[in-house]
């Protein structure tokens, strides 16, 4: 793990434990939102379960907007922390406007280089972290959030993975979302502001479509 891979991580961390420390009924309000109010153990085992929480994590510091100012928790935590270093609020700076996106593997090296595709925003990304793409395998389908460190492009660590035969249903679900926003919230809206300002609605497609299978 490189310097800045290290670096984020504690920082992540960091930002997630004054979050639990200074704004505790924020996160609870943020919990129903992110979850419609249903209960993520009822329908959520095991790895799933535990994926869950993290991408919850994620979205909460990074998407979740705290509040009239439409503030994240990564932006409060940098106004009201004067004990970060230069280093620190550098990274913080850069990674916080990142946004989460909908991925398909177009191939996988011997090497074990991963190149993903961008299915809502035009472009190949090739990625080397091979702890957090272990497994993947040409043709998968997940969204994610992809960060550039130590001038490599890497996955933040949250995942909300799909079927493939799953594939028109997600994109067409997000088209009717994006055309909903551009018509009543942001008319000249792009699907960049749109995944900044909903990055949940990969969790909302994520547990409908495991509610639905169940269901079945």
């Amino acid at each position: 793990m490189g310097k800045e891979e290290s670096l984020k991580t504690k920082l992540i961390q960091s930002v997630i434990n004054y979050v639990r420390s200074t704004h505790a009924e924020a996160i609870d309000k943020a919990y129903e939102y992110f979850w419609d109010e249903k209960s993520p153990d009822e329908f959520l085992k095991g790895t799933a379960l535990t994926l869950g929480f993290i991408n919850f994590e994620d979205w909460l510091i990074f998407d979740y907007k705290a509040n009239d100012k439409k503030e994240t928790f990564i932006d409060i935590y940098i106004r009201n922390n004067k004990e970060l270093k230069a280093e620190e609020r550098s990274l913080l700076d850069r990674i916080k406007g990142s946004r989460l996106s909908l991925y398909e593997v177009a191939s996988v090296s011997k090497d074990k280089k991963i190149i993903i595709k961008d299915l809502l925003v035009d472009g190949d990304i090739s990625l080397r972290h091979k702890t957090l793409t272990r497994g993947l395998k040409k043709g998968d389908l997940l969204a994610t959030r992809i960060l550039t460190l130590n001038g490599n492009k890497v996955m933040s660590g949250c995942v909300y993975p799909f079927r493939k035969e799953d594939k028109k249903a997600v994109l067409h679900y997000i088209d009717r979302m994006i055309y909903r926003y551009k018509k009543n919230e942001n008319q000249d809206g792009t699907m960049e502001t749109f995944l900044k300002d909903y990055g949940d609605i990969f969790n909302i497609i994520w547990i409908n479509l495991i509610l639905n299978e169940d269901n079945a």
